[in-house]
């Protein structure tokens, strides 16, 4: 009676397998991290049309007017509420100011003189102003990833609640973050989102800018006859 071999692999069989698997995952892994960033960027930008919307029915309730990047609770200005604070009540959520890429950057709710870390940011040229005075609001940047602040006496991932083109330090407003691939998710002042890549946005060499040498002015450009300047 023939005795019946057992099969099985080999030492060079199990290396091909091994070396198979390793480069499926550096294929894989790649693309599943990508398709993360993609549902995170989505849901970022969901956020932004929810303050995109809530600015709009702000401007209802106050004469067509946007509301302020901040506002004071006495004649000293010790405490402050921002952007943010204004608009929570038309949105009634604090979670919807924290971008999911940047979880660290997380809005209390809170009035408060140092409450700058957010993951939004509000173009501070827009503060108050009448609807009318946009001439192409379709084009203005209203709000964005918030930019980190350049320089102390700020920490490295303290994010800003206003923003402009560059990141100079003598105002105050930093460009959008890219926090998403290479560029930020803005929602413009019509009340449309859209991702747009750093290269398009701003200055992110840290000089003082002006709005004409931006790589896009029109992101910046309030009317013809006032450019956008920061705050």
């Amino acid at each position: 009676m023939q005795k019946k071999l057992r099969s099985a692999f080999t030492l060079i069989e199990l290396l091909v397998v091994i070396a198979i698997i390793a480069i499926l995952a550096a294929i894989l892994f790649p693309v599943f991290a990508r398709a993360r960033e993609n549902a995170r960027r989505s849901s970022c930008q969901s956020n932004l049309k929810q303050m995109a919307l809530a600015q709009m029915q702000y401007s209802q309730d106050y004469d067509e007017h946007l509301v302020p990047n901040a506002v004071y609770d006495n004649p000293q200005g010790l405490t402050y509420g921002t952007w943010m604070y204004v608009l929570q009540p038309y949105i009634k959520s604090v979670q919807i100011f924290t971008c999911p890429s940047v979880p660290n950057a997380v809005y209390s709710g809170r009035p408060n003189t140092t409450q700058n870390n957010t993951g939004y940011a509000y173009y501070g040229s827009l503060g108050k102003i009448a609807l009318a005075a946009i001439d192409s609001p379709a084009s203005v940047a209203m709000f964005a990833d918030a930019g980190v602040l350049p320089s102390p006496p700020y920490a490295a991932n303290d994010h800003y609640y206003m923003m402009n083109w560059d990141q100079s330090s003598g105002d105050n407003g930093v460009p959008p973050d890219a926090a998403h691939f290479d560029g930020a998710n803005i929602a413009f002042a019509d009340g449309h989102v859209k991702w747009l890549k750093t290269s398009v946005i701003g200055d992110y060499s840290g000089a003082d800018v002006t709005v004409d040498q931006t790589p896009t002015p029109s992101l910046w450009t309030v009317n013809s006859s006032v450019p956008g300047t920061g705050t």
